[in-house]
């Protein structure tokens, strides 16, 4: 790699070079043409892997295959889309979400009910341990002063 690049060949390089895919696809058909990857890697001044996947993605996928693909995680898909024009609702559709909404309302009170007898249910089962609690307190008094 010296003789044919000089020197600088050998100083560490600060990026990778991008390499276009008619230049990827000129090195490939000297491969396809005979001439050993090794000896085109050198003097592309290229890792001879690189080449053989290059070669391998060529075969492959065709010129396609050299053309640069997005690299890394694909992105997640949002789970659902908002759509900018909804559809109108037909008058079944419409029926149907008046009675849902009726109904979750229904519910809604229904809760409120439910959470409020326990409310009322837990006061009096407090007060009612405090009231035991007061006479159990008055009667050792009482056997205290025997």
């Amino acid at each position: 790699m010296v003789d044919l690049h000089g020197p600088e060949v050998l100083k560490h390089k600060v990026f990778n070079k991008v390499w276009t895919p008619e230049e990827k696809f000129e090195l490939v058909s000297k491969v396809i043409a005979g001439i050993p990857k090794k000896k085109v890697a050198i003097e592309a001044g290229i890792n001879p892997g690189m080449l053989y996947q290059w070669l391998h993605k060529y075969k492959l996928q065709g010129y396609n295959g050299l053309v640069e693909s997005k690299k890394g995680r694909p992105t997640k898909e949002p789970r659902m889309k908002k759509s900018t024009n909804p559809l109108p609702l037909t008058e079944s559709e419409r029926e149907e979400l008046i009675r849902l909404r009726a109904e979750n309302e229904y519910i809604k009170a229904e809760n409120e009910v439910i959470k409020k007898r326990i409310a009322l249910r837990q006061e009096k089962w407090a007060a009612q341990l405090k009231a035991k609690k007061q006479q159990s307190s008055k009667n050792s008094e009482k056997r205290d002063t025997n």
